[in-house]
């Protein structure tokens, strides 16, 4: 049966109409989403470029483990975007020199943490997080910090001649007699009252020592020092045991290894 000329255009006017209400359901905005945006600076000051900002669950091992959550690079600006899922998420920004947003990271780099971590982002929302890097020192940077507890460990302080907490310094533990190279771990700073905390992945036989700086070899005239209850500096680590009163003492380095090769 032919249809009439009303009839056929009725029947052309409720195609289009139909069709241009599945395009626009099509092109509805797809549900919100969440994460952290900000900025970057170079020593709180000039905006960097090229600098990726990585989102962390936990901060255990000084956040230097891969992660997938990373940002795109930074703009000329600073300005970064990163998705994120609602959580709570410890953030820290990363540059090295090669370009590429993993790797081992090295003298020169750049990395800043998240003075306010750990940061919480809430479903459908940015959390504004502006973050500062700074280059990096030294060439032993992926010496693994220790875990952040567990029921193997090393325990002490660092002190002065006079007895005097000190502040911000590395305990080190190596596995070589002559402490020179890439430690085996790395501890935290020490806290105000010269106070640290280590806790090897394994047990064994540690050469002890700390420093206020890392990476490249120590110094003359550097503050340094070694435990010194043994006479080879050495700790005796077993298994679900925690060792108390390793105490270092520091004073100024006195070699010159400025001509020594790089182990």
């Amino acid at each position: 049966m032919k249809r009439s000329p009303v009839a056929y255009a009725l029947a052309l006017a409720l195609i289009f109409a139909c069709g241009f209400a599945g395009v626009r359901a099509a092109s509805a905005e797809p549900p919100s989403v969440s994460g952290i945006r900000g900025h970057v600076l170079l020593g709180g000051k000039d905006a960097v470029a090229g600098v990726y900002v990585y989102a962390y669950d936990s901060p255990n091992s000084d956040m230097r483990v891969p992660t997938r959550l990373i940002s795109a690079p930074t703009t000329q600006d600073g300005a970064y975007t990163l998705n994120l899922a609602a959580g709570t998420y410890h953030i820290i920004a990363r540059k090295r020199v090669s370009g590429s947003p993993r790797g081992y990271l090295s003298k020169g780099d750049f990395e800043g943490e998240y003075p306010g971590n750990p940061v919480t982002v809430k479903a459908g929302e940015f959390a504004t997080v502006d973050l500062s890097v700074a280059t990096l020192p030294g060439k032993f940077l992926l010496a693994p910090y220790a875990n952040l507890k567990g029921d193997m460990g090393i325990t002490g302080k660092v002190v002065k001649k006079d007895g005097k907490p000190v502040p911000g310094a590395y305990v080190m533990v190596y596995t070589r007699k002559d402490r020179m190279g890439r430690p085996a771990f790395l501890s935290k700073p020490t806290n105000q009252d010269g106070e640290y905390a280590i806790y090897p992945t394994q047990p064994g036989t540690y050469y002890v020592a700390a420093r206020t700086d890392y990476g490249d070899l120590p110094r003359k005239g550097e503050p340094y020092g070694t435990y010194d209850k043994d006479p080879e500096h050495k700790v005796e680590l077993k298994e679900k045991t925690v060792l108390t009163g390793i105490d270092i003492t520091m004073s100024r380095f006195t070699r010159d290894l400025t001509k020594c090769a790089e182990h």
